[in-house]
């Protein structure tokens, strides 16, 4: 089957330096439908728009900045991933999420992941890589944050490297272990990120991918004000059946999903602070149960999905 792509340079981009995606990226399809307005709550209170494919169902974010405009919509303290801040609930509540969290991410890779080599394609302030080097393993990092390489330098003495150095090839190692957390649905070049690790992978190589799932309970609650769309930094919003069928076409087969358990309470923590009336914390913290206990009898239904994969 031939791979489908829509090549960021051709796209058209507006004088306001946005893009517009007009083509599906899973199947190619331009049959779409507008599915949902949601607004950079974060950053700018710019308006982005949502589309649905009529063919395979994925969704995108059809006008996000372009590639080269896409810095400014994350220079803030409150992009956590980005920022070693302690300030305030929410990063307060990461944090101390993030100490379990890396104990979780460990056990996933020693199940699923054979040799000690690992690649983090987005690093952030590298503590993730920190504690796998920590626990055995020889890490490097890949991240296109100064600010977050230099947390990473600064905090571990661990390099990261630039997204340019990576996809050019100048990183000369081959490596067991892939990461992307959260990450590949920010990423403009997702062809050119799955051809690399392709090749950099060892032939029994594990990629692991964890990505917000807009099939989630939560979703239908808090809906443009859902953490897990987070336009215009977030791209592409997959399901299982749709980043199922896009990995096949780029030499991947999904082997194992996992969930991430905590994630359906920070999404509903960050949700529900950015609609402007009053929310009570039990009762957010609730819905976050009610979406966790939901995964476990319907899984496709997670908040986040791990996908575990192979090359084929």
């Amino acid at each position: 089957k031939k791979i489908v792509t829509i090549p960021i340079t051709s796209l058209k981009i507006p004088l306001s330096n946005k893009i517009e995606i007009s083509a599906c990226i899973v199947c190619g399809s331009t049959s779409l439908n507008d599915e949902l307005t949601v607004t950079d709550w974060l950053v700018s209170n710019e308006v982005f728009y949502l589309k649905n494919c009529n063919s395979c169902g994925f969704r995108f974010t059809s006008n996000p900045p372009s590639a080269m405009q896409a810095g400014p919509y994350y220079e803030t303290e409150e992009y956590v991933e980005h920022s070693d801040s302690s300030a305030g609930i929410i990063n307060t509540v990461y944090h101390q999420a993030r100490k379990w969290m890396l104990r979780y991410k460990l056990g996933l890779i020693k199940k699923h992941a054979k040799g000690n080599r690992l690649i983090d394609i987005g690093s952030g302030s590298g503590y993730f890589i920190h504690f796998m080097k920590q626990n055995g393993l020889a890490v490097a990092g890949v991240e296109i944050s100064d600010k977050a390489v230099a947390l990473c330098n600064e905090k571990f003495g661990i390099t990261a490297y630039s997204p340019t150095q990576f996809l050019n090839n100048e990183i000369q190692d081959e490596y067991d272990i892939a990461t992307m957390w959260h990450v590949f649905e920010h990423v403009y070049s997702y062809d050119e990120y799955f051809a690399m690790l392709k090749q950099k992978l060892t032939a029994d190589g594990t990629l692991i991918i964890a990505m917000p799932n807009h099939l989630c309970l939560e979703e239908k609650y808090y809906r443009k004000y859902w953490n897990g769309y987070d336009t215009p930094r977030h791209l592409w919003h997959f399901t299982s059946e749709t980043f199922t069928q896009f990995a096949k076409d780029r030499g991947f087969e999904v082997v194992k999903e996992h969930n991430l358990p905590l994630d359906p309470f920070y999404n509903c923590l960050i949700s529900a602070s950015y609609k402007k009336s009053f929310s009570f914390m039990p009762a957010t913290l609730m819905l976050g149960l009610l979406s966790l206990l939901n995964s476990i009898f319907f899984f496709k239904k997670s908040s986040s999905i791990v996908y575990v994969l192979k090359k084929i």
